[in-house]
């Protein structure tokens, strides 16, 4: 289900712009969960506070208790994936606005055809990827790009996420638990150790009991999984030969 949020403080605006996102995804036959937020601390907090996540907020930028420019700075210090749709009645907002990397930008007064245009854009991106990975930590829950995390590993009931960008985030779970979830993702992951789980594609050699990742890190197999994982590197070696 499409998760998508809507923050205008005018309450006007926000019960028309509703009714037509309504007539949209019910017309494309898009499953969707819409909330309306009446102001920049109220969306804040939703998301800051409660842990929620949406796929696409279609924000306004002139706001009386918070403007959508620090509202999304906010939102952008955890959740670096939702899709920022503004929505304004000036463009010269636009530069000041790039620094949170809004997928678009719509001038009020809206039309159904532009909205139709600009919500089938994004909700084709948001399908097509990238995808993400989403774990809590304390109140927080957090959301990374599944492509980008090298490896998984298990300390103690601490997950660590180790993502290619050297970046390393921690929370409490089970990797067999993760190991299963990950299963239906079009992301491939091995599991080479009751420690480790990795991503495939950031494994650039493997040799008897060890994997190389592209950083150079090297992480051990263990006996039992030795075998499975020679195999799956040979295939996934195999299947990128062009003859």
């Amino acid at each position: 289900m499409l998760r998508v949020a809507i923050c205008d403080d005018d309450v006007k605006f926000t019960g028309k712009f509703e009714s037509m996102l309504l007539s949209i995804t019910e017309g494309e036959r898009i499953e969707a969960y819409i909330e309306v937020f009446l102001g920049g601390m109220e969306l804040v907090k939703s998301i800051c506070d409660e842990g929620k996540r949406y796929d696409i907020i279609f924000l306004d930028i002139e706001m009386k208790d918070m403007d959508g420019l620090l509202a999304a700075k906010e939102i952008r210090k955890i959740d670096e994936i939702t899709s920022l749709i503004y929505v304004t009645s000036h463009r010269s907002y636009a530069i000041e606005a790039y620094e949170v990397q809004p997928f678009q930008f719509m001038v009020k007064p809206i039309d159904i055809i532009m909205l139709h245009r600009y919500f089938m854009k994004v909700y084709e991106k948001i399908i097509s990827g990238p995808y993400y990975f989403q774990y809590k930590y304390g109140k927080d829950t957090f959301r990374v790009i599944l492509n980008d995390i090298m490896y998984f590993e298990s300390k103690k009931r601490v997950i660590y996420i180790h993502m290619a960008d050297g970046i390393v985030h921690k929370y409490y779970d089970k990797l067999n638990e993760i190991e299963d979830q990950l299963k239906s993702e079009k992301v491939d992951f091995w599991r080479i150790h009751q420690s480790y789980l990795v991503n495939s594609r950031y494994i650039t050699r493997i040799s008897y009991d060890q994997v190389e990742l592209s950083d150079k890190k090297q992480l051990f197999i263990s006996e039992e999984r030795r075998k499975m994982i020679s195999e799956k590197y040979c295939d996934s070696v195999g299947d990128k030969i062009i003859e």
